[in-house]
């Protein structure tokens, strides 16, 4: 199954959701079009399974942290950085933002299974840190979700938008050191 998936997804990436076929995928994964078939019912249907793949790279306080809790938030963040900002992440994301006119359920799909999950297990250990006062108050969920976006929008977007970006790890360990120094209470 895992072959299946990782299959799809490349045959997705490369083709996009629209032009890919039931036939291309199955063809990928050394399948026939009738086993795929008996595997799912719909080319969204193996999509949305594809994305649940990802799910336990998407966890990303999984496997279990070590150190304080802001220790641990460092290391998460470097997790969600290791995972989001892969090349063949960044390929998925061109992918759904290409086909969100043809295939509006795609993004929707993507934020729920996806982007979601690690909005949650971000909260989850801001629930182990203590925030800075000013924060007090603010659902963790929105607490999360600014911390995410302080720490990888400008990189993401980057990396979406610009073939010759590269990452610099040491800049992006820098800005997660200094996101955690402005959410996080010393």
């Amino acid at each position: 199954m895992m072959q299946l998936l990782a299959a799809a997804k490349a045959t997705f990436t490369s083709k996009g959701f629209a032009a890919t076929t039931m036939d291309d995928i199955a063809g990928a994964a050394g399948m026939s079009k009738k086993t795929l078939y008996k595997l799912f019912e719909s080319k969204t249907e193996l999509f949305r399974a594809m994305l649940l793949r990802s799910l336990p790279e998407a966890h990303f306080a999984n496997p279990p942290l070590s150190g304080s809790p802001t220790a641990q938030l460092r290391t998460a963040l470097r997790r969600i950085a290791d995972v989001a900002l892969a090349p063949s992440e960044i390929a998925l994301h061109r992918l759904i933002i290409g086909e969100r006119q043809a295939s509006p359920d795609l993004g929707r799909m993507f934020a729920e299974v996806i982007m979601e999950s690690g909005t949650d297990d971000v909260a989850g250990l801001l629930e182990t840190v203590r925030l800075e006062p000013r924060l007090k108050g603010m659902p963790l969920r929105a607490v999360a979700e600014m911390l995410l976006g302080m720490v990888f929008s400008h990189d993401h977007f980057r990396l979406l938008a610009d073939d010759g970006f590269r990452l610099n790890r040491r800049l992006l360990d820098k800005r997660i050191d200094l996101a955690i120094a402005m959410f996080c209470a010393p």
